[in-house]
Formats: C-alpha cells, sequence, structure tokens
C-alpha cells in the first residue's frame, strides 16, 4: 500500500478522535507535511544543500531491526544481556551499515555556535546546546604506520588530542571498533580474534560502551611511529573510543586519563608517568578523579 494513502487514513482518524474528545481546533491551520505544498520546499532545500556538497549518500552503521524492516534510533533500542532489542516488540537488533543520506551540519558549527547569542533562549538550554555542538580545540598528530617488515609506510593515523603536551606519555593508540582503517591495520595472525571482538561490540550501545568500566580490548598486531621520538607505538582497538569524536582514535595515556589508565592497567600496558610523584601507580588513581 502506499504510504501516502494510509498517512491520510491515519490523520482522518485522529481528527475524528480529536473531535470526540469535543477539543475546539481550528482546522484552517492544519498542515500535514506529506502535503505537495509543504514538501516541494523540503525538495528544493534539500536540492541546494546537494548542490552545495552539503548532502552525500553514505555508508553509515545503523541499529537495523529484521522484524521490523526499519532503522532504530538510538532512544528506540534497549540493551539487554542477550544484546540489543528493539523498544517496540523487544526484537533482535543488529549493526548494520546502510545507505544513507548525511547533511554536513558540522560545517555550520562555527556559524551555529556564535550565532547563540541571539536567541531569546534560557542559558541551561544554550548551554545544553554548546555541549551538543561540542566545539574543541586541541592539535592533530600524525603517526605513520609500521609494516609488518617495521618499515614505515606512507599511511599514517591522524589523532586529536586537546592535551598536546601529554604526547610523551602515549603508551598505544586505541581505534573505535567502527574506525576505517582496522581492515587495513589488523595483521593476518590477529583477524579471527579482532572479527569475534569486533561482533562482541556489535552488540552494545555506545551508552554502555561509555558507561561499563571493565574495559575490552585487542591488539591489532600493528604498530605506529611515535611522531617525535620514533618509538614503536602498539595499535589496539577498543570500544571506548566513539568513532564521531575528533578522529575515532586516542592516544592513550594513562597518566592523564582515567579511561587510558584503566585500560592500560587491564592489559598490561607500559605506564608512562609524566606526572611528577615517584609513587605512581598507587596515587594515579586519585589523581585522576581530580583532573577528569
Amino acid at each position: 500500500k502506499n504510504p501516502r494513502d494510509f498517512t491520510y487514513e491515519n490523520i482522518a482518524k485522529f481528527k475524528k478522535q480529536i473531535e470526540l474528545l469535543g477539543k475546539s481546533i481550528d482546522w484552517s491551520k492544519e498542515l500535514a507535511t506529506s502535503d505537495d505544498y509543504f514538501y516541494q520546499w523540503t525538495q528544493w532545500i534539500f536540492k541546494k544543500l546537494y548542490e552545495k556538497k552539503l548532502a552525500s549518500l553514505e555508508d553509515v552503521e545503523v541499529n537495523f531491526c529484521e522484524k521490523l524492516g526499519t532503522v532504530l534510533a538510538n532512544d528506540e533500542i534497549i540493551q539487554t544481556n542477550e544484546g540489543i532489542v528493539s523498544e517496540r516488540g523487544n526484537f533482535p537488533v543488529i549493526k548494520k551499515k546502510m545507505k544513507q543520506w548525511v547533511l554536513k551540519i558540522t560545517k555550520y558549527a562555527e556559524r551555529l555556535l556564535e550565532d547563540l547569542k541571539f536567541l531569546d533562549w534560557k542559558e541551561d538550554i544554550k548551554e545544553i546546546q554548546k555541549k551538543w555542538i561540542g566545539k574543541k580545540e586541541g592539535f592533530i598528530f600524525n603517526f605513520f604506520i609500521l609494516l609488518e617488515n617495521n618499515k614505515k609506510d606512507d599511511n599514517f593515523i591522524e589523532v586529536f588530542t586537546t592535551k598536546p603536551s601529554t604526547i610523551f606519555g602515549v603508551n598505544a593508540l586505541v581505534l573505535a571498533p567502527e574506525h576505517p582503517l582496522i581492515d587495513f591495520l589488523v595483521s593476518e595472525e590477529n583477524i579471527s580474534k579482532v572479527n569475534v571482538y569486533l561482533e562482541q561490540v556489535r552488540k552494545k550501545t555506545n551508552l554502555e560502551k561509555q558507561k561499563n568500566q571493565n574495559k575490552t580490548g585487542i591488539f591489532t598486531g600493528r604498530y605506529a611511529l611515535h611522531p617525535f621520538n620514533n618509538k614503536k607505538i602498539p595499535i589496539w582497538i577498543s570500544d571506548y573510543v566513539l568513532i564521531h569524536y575528533g578522529t575515532g582514535v586516542v592516544m592513550c595515556v594513562p597518566s592523564c586519563d582515567k579511561r587510558d589508565y584503566l585500560f592500560s592497567k587491564k592489559f598490561n600496558l607500559e605506564l608512562i608517568n609524566i606526572i611528577s610523584d615517584d609513587n605512581f601507580d598507587k596515587k594515579n588513581m586519585s589523581i585522576l578523579e581530580k583532573v577528569n
């Protein structure tokens, strides 16, 4: 059945229900976004966005429910012990890459932030908007990838950090599980282990990944070169790193970040002390609580 048909059938039902309730409605103000008059303008603005290269068709990982036959938003899914399920019906939900239209609103991030001062909104609402835009100032470091013969490759991993002074405390690079370089990075002997880990991660929501104190991860089997001292830096994958933050990679600096510290302790990574304290291992957690 044409979606247009049942859309207007349902609108008629809703109107009837409102009338039965005795509500006083000015139906001359009625507007449906499926009306020709309305969507001609949404099509017009989309065309303009496309012409300016602000709209593109990309492969995006989504929450897909086969039973419902649709993509679900993050607030329409629930995390259970068995995995992710739909809020409606408790049907299994999988992470799946699908073609999606993406609007590059990040191109306007600076303007959106700057123009908040012109809005007659409450300050707490403006603060929420500022956090949503999430402007961060920092540096990008390039870590060149080492090939299996330990020769430097032409490819490198970009890492964004708001704390460039911590660069000498890096003990690993940690990639988000969705990072596009993973297929290229993983060594042959580690492929099967990495694939098992990635499958486990796909069953978690972003909220669970962030809240989980029990850090998980897998070594790719590959290394990168430190940009300043040429030290070999192991490349890991972990679900505590989010693909949409920065470049989807973090410099693991255990002396300055609680999550990095917990991750390093769990996987016995080198604890490089860039905080002047002889009793680093015992006191570091309390220091990090203050830093964070």
